[in-house]
């Protein structure tokens, strides 16, 4: 016991400088807690950015400001003890603090923001307490008696508890990001930041005590009450303006987002709430795009005149992290992190080859439809890229066709008009997807040399009491034989909607009405056993009159799925 005593006492011996008063740390724990406070708001902005511009330029606004309230937290904390009291603080080694530690925050702040492995925070964690020790170190240098002898206990348990408060928080604001998917992560509260401003005032006792300090001199005239002022003053000016600055440029991300979802004919809800969502799949894109993640189901595309069946593939996304991923989420973000090419390719590959392996099943007679973007589409390499892909694969071109949504008019031109020519020429038709739900004119269907259009969904709701919608699609079927285009009406739903389309004289139908979405390792037993019972039933409805709904319950597609719509 006595040397337990002992050895107790001589550790004590080495920390020199007294823990503050209480008030005055009282004081200092509640700025410091204020301090995490602005921190993460700062961090959650950076965080939340999705594409790679908004996250450099939030990251190195969040940096600045980090390393500006810091440094002044350093700073205001030497005032707190009697040791230090008579020390002059210098001009110059505080701001080479400011800037180390303004540096240490730029090189570390994207990883903590935006960071999806624990192991990648945690070296970010240990690299920015590395950085705030050695601002520390560089802001007390004229009060260091000697740098040749060191606490040795102090710079451990300071580089521990520096490391440990950046991980935490790090680690709680991920927690806190995925909260809104699963309730089983918790959110941040003030217990967090309490906590941390807590270890914070540890922290700058233990590194007071790193060096031995010298007396000071008692006789010299000091302005560092002064420059303490000025700077903490010029310090939290900047954290505030950029602050505000990112709440201004958190709007016009969002304005960015909501016109490319728009584009999309995206029908995605624009609150806070998917902002995280985009800025959670942003963090682990790296990971989500591997073609073992993007599972594929297969919509059959039905003629009700005619034999054979074509397939629309749709992606499907689960993560064991993110849960279930809305496709038009994780297309918006691909979008924005400029992935839409290398995604469009891995699953236009992935559904070839479902196609490959169906066709070795026997299964010869079955296309398949893959949505792509303009971007994609558009690049001079893609057309030789895919016919190498279906030669490799001893796939027909006629076995594929490519979709692009409506919005595609924005980029039409000779380049739109040459990538689908040489497409075309290849023997991969083109079809246009959502036609009705975007921006596009009836004159592009003359300029675009497409196989043919896909109305939207929106064309069949209240169709069969809706005389100007029956008017609307009887004009575009008769146009679209003019043109020499394929016509399909997505969205097909209710046995009427069937009657009032085939009295429009449109005859290709994709919707719920004959089948869900298809798992792909399902498609040969569906085709083996559904396929044509489910065609009968699709006759039957046509020639069956029928004024409600529940005159035609007998046919039930029984293929289950997600309820998403959205398309690969």
């Amino acid at each position: 016991m006595d040397d337990m005593v002992s050895i107790w006492h001589g550790a004590m011996q080495v920390f020199v400088v007294g823990f503050p008063p209480l008030l005055q740390s009282l004081l200092f724990w509640v700025f410091a807690a204020l301090v995490v406070h602005v921190c993460q708001q700062l961090v959650e902005h950076t965080a939340y950015s999705v594409d790679p511009s908004s996250r450099r330029i939030s990251a190195s606004h969040a940096s600045l400001c980090i390393g500006s309230i810091v440094w002044a937290l350093d700073v205001v904390g030497l005032f707190l003890y009697n040791e230090l009291s008579h020390h002059v603080l210098e001009l110059v080694p505080a701001l080479s603090g400011l800037v180390i530690m303004v540096v240490s925050a730029r090189l570390t702040i994207p990883t903590l923001s935006t960071g999806a492995s624990k192991r990648r925070i945690a070296l970010a964690s240990l690299w920015l307490a590395v950085g705030t020790l050695a601002g520390h170190f560089t802001i007390t240098s004229s009060h260091v008696q000697s740098f040749g002898q060191i606490n040795l206990l102090a710079t451990v348990l300071s580089l521990g508890i520096a490391t440990g408060i950046s991980c935490y928080c790090a680690i709680r604001h991920r927690a806190a990001k995925l909260s809104v998917l699963t309730p089983r992560y918790r959110a941040q509260n003030w217990a967090d930041k309490l906590l941390c401003g807590g270890a914070i005032l540890v922290l700058h006792w233990l590194l007071v005590n790193t060096f031995p300090m010298h007396q000071g001199n008692h006789d010299a005239a000091s302005d560092g009450a002064a420059l303490l002022v000025v700077m903490l003053v010029f310090a939290m000016a900047v954290a505030m303006e950029h602050l505000s600055n990112l709440r201004s440029d958190a709007g016009r991300q969002q304005l960015l987002r909501r016109g490319l979802s728009m584009m999309r004919t995206s029908a995605l809800a624009h609150n806070a709430h998917s902002d995280i969502q985009q800025s959670l799949i942003a963090d682990h894109l790296d990971r989500l795009l591997h073609p073992d993640n993007l599972a594929l189901h297969f919509q059959p595309i039905i003629h009700t005149q005619r034999s054979g069946v074509q397939l629309e593939a749709l992606l499907r996304l689960t993560d064991t992290t993110l849960g279930r991923i809305n496709p038009e989420t994780f297309l918006l973000v691909c979008e924005l992190q400029g992935k839409t090419a290398e995604v469009d390719r891995m699953i236009v590959c992935n559904a070839l080859d479902h196609l490959c392996s169906w066709r070795a099943q026997g299964l010869d007679a079955l296309a398949i439809s893959v949505n792509v973007a303009p971007v994609t589409l558009m690049h001079e390499s893609f057309a030789p890229w895919l016919g190498l892909q279906l030669a490799q694969r001893g796939l027909p071109p006629r076995t594929l066709k490519l979709e692009m949504t409506e919005h595609a008019v924005i980029a039409l031109g000779p380049q739109m008009v040459a990538a689908i020519s040489a497409l075309s020429a290849l023997g991969v038709a083109v079809l246009m997807d959502d036609f009705g739900a975007g921006y596009s004119s009836l004159g592009m269907l003359a300029e675009l040399p497409i196989a043919g259009i896909k109305c939207d969904r929106l064309f069949v709701r209240q169709l069969p009491q809706d005389r100007r919608r029956q008017k609307l699609l009887r004009h575009i079927s008769a146009l679209a034989r003019d043109l020499g285009l394929s016509v399909v009406v997505e969205g097909v739903e209710t046995p009427e909607e069937l009657r009032a389309l085939a009295a429009a004289g449109l005859h290709h139908i994709q919707g719920y009405l004959f089948s869900r979405p298809i798992a792909a390792p399902d498609v040969p037993t569906w085709h083996r056993t559904q396929l044509q019972p489910q065609r009968a039933a699709l006759q039957a409805l046509l020639h069956t009159p029928g004024s409600g709904r529940g005159s035609d319950t007998s046919f039930v597609p029984t293929q289950p799925s997600m309820h998403w719509a959205s398309g690969a």
